[in-house]
Formats: structure tokens, sequence, C-alpha cells
């Protein structure tokens, strides 16, 4: 493994479908998660420091994590409008919906909004069978699950993809045939990591902020007393 700092990492289709498939990571999967960083790709040295090379090293063997040679900014998403711009990669008739865990549909593109709606909430139901079934003794364990027309199976008619980032669940719903090996299904989940990760620090500036406004004014307090 090389170890210039102008080396950068960045997690693979593979990596993302491991490192956002539970909604109870392991250490590895945290590990993985952090590769991508609120603001631009990580270096291969700062990622190395924080964790491990040794993970490092085993991460890229498995496919999880490729090397950069240039440093990528992460995406500013905002869901229906970088949708999009994914679309086409993600599915063969450029069909998608993005849904909670709760089953609300948060983005879509090429469905109606009843469409969506049901799809969402189907696929919410149909996670929620897959827990149960789980929790009996079904040693089922994946990262999503599609639904075919065809006797012959040759190829989905709606894909679910399910993923937990920053500690909540999204669905990806996807028409006819997943495209997810790509960047684009990548920077798809950087996106939304990264865009949480953001407005969670300025919320965490903001009371800081607040704090500090009121110490001063108790002080201002203090002293006219």
């Amino acid at each position: 493994m090389p170890e210039q700092n102008d080396i950068y990492v960045i997690l693979t289709p593979a990596g993302v479908l491991h490192g956002f498939s539970s909604a109870n990571p392991s250490e590895q999967q945290l590990a993985l998660q952090a590769v991508l960083a609120p603001e631009e790709s990580m270096t291969a040295r700062a990622w190395g420091e924080r964790y491990s090379d040794t993970w490092l090293d085993m991460f890229i063997e498995e496919g999880w994590i490729e090397t950069l040679e240039k440093r990528v900014v992460a995406p500013h998403v905002q869901l229906d409008n970088f949708l999009k711009y994914v679309a086409a990669s993600l599915s063969g008739s450029r069909r998608v919906v993005i849904a909670s865990d709760e089953g609300f549909c948060l983005a879509k593109m090429g469905f109606t909004q009843q469409e969506a709606d049901t799809l969402s909430v189907a696929a919410a139901d149909f996670y929620g069978f897959l827990e149960r079934q789980q929790q009996r003794g079904w040693a089922v364990h994946g990262y999503g699950v599609s639904f075919f027309t065809s006797i012959d199976m040759l190829m989905p008619n709606t894909s679910i993809v399910f993923l937990w980032i920053n500690k909540t669940g999204y669905f990806l719903i996807i028409e006819d045939e997943p495209l997810i090996n790509n960047r684009a299904f990548v920077e798809l989940v950087w996106g939304i990591k990264a865009t949480g990760e953001r407005f969670e620090q300025r919320a965490r500036l903001a009371e800081q902020s607040d704090a500090k406004e009121g110490d001063a004014a108790d002080d201002d307090t203090q002293t006219v007393n």
C-alpha cells in the first residue's frame, strides 16, 4: 500500500453495501463508513492512522476500498435534484425511489407520487418481515431483495436495497435492472451521509453559540449586581 499523503481512499459499491447494511454496525463497518468523510475524500495515511493500516490493506483486498490519485469533494445533496442526476446510472428504466425506514417517500424519479408512496410502504413492510423472520431463526442476511414478474427470474422487476446511514434507515427502490455497481451509487450514499453530518455539525455549533451567549448574559447580570 503506497504511503504518500496524496493517495486518497473511497468506498467501492461493494464497500458501501457492506459498510451501510446494518442498523447496528460493527467496528469494521463503522470504519468503512468513515471513509466517506463529510467534506472530501480522506488520504490513505489519515484513515490508516485513525483506524489501522492492516484494515486498510484488508479492505482493499476485499474490494471494499479503492485508492485515488486525486481528491474528491463530497457531494452536496438535495435528494430530488441529485436523484435526477444519478437515476440513469441506478435504474435500467430511470425509475428510482428513496424511502425512509418508516415507509415515507423521500425522493422519486420516474414514478407518480402514488406509486412512490406505495413502494415506500411496501419496502418498510418487507424489511419488517425480514427482521421478524430473523428473530425466529431464519438465517437470511443480505443487503436487499428483488422481485420478479417472469418465471425465468432473469431480470428483476423491482429491487429494494436496505441501507443505514447516520443511524437512519433508507431504502433504495430500483425499477428494472438495478445498476448499483458504479460511482453514482457511492456518491448517492456519500451525499446523504455528508449532508446529515454537516447538519449535525451546524446544530452543535449553534448550541455552543447559544450557550456562550447565555453565559455572557449571566456574567453581565452578575457584574451589574
